[in-house]
């Protein structure tokens, strides 16, 4: 038997997203929160972040990456006619259930 396997994924998301300042840790860090909703035909979308950054990565305009955002937590997910669709029926969870292969 020889078997070869492979899977990759690729995505991009690029939004500008307000956060705001939940702690200030003892190391002089900064925890930050943010969300964003967009509704893209009638389809809302959310976009939320958190994680620590270090007051000097923030930008003179007030703004930074979020691959300055250590211990990040970006959430991309979607609520609507599309994201209904791509969850399985209620007849697939319990084959999956009683049958998971």
């Amino acid at each position: 038997f020889d078997g070869k396997g492979s899977s990759d994924r690729d995505g991009h998301v690029k939004a500008f997203i307000a956060a705001v300042v939940e702690r200030v840790l003892p190391n002089g860090n900064l925890y930050i929160n943010g969300k964003r909703e967009i509704k893209v035909n009638n389809e809302m979308q959310f976009i939320t972040i958190s994680g620590i950054i270090r007051p000097e990565d923030i930008s003179p305009v007030n703004e930074i990456s979020s691959t300055y955002v250590a211990s990040a937590r970006i959430l991309y997910a979607g609520k609507g006619p599309v994201a209904d669709k791509q969850k399985p029926g209620w007849l697939g969870r319990i084959v999956d259930h009683v049958w998971p292969f």
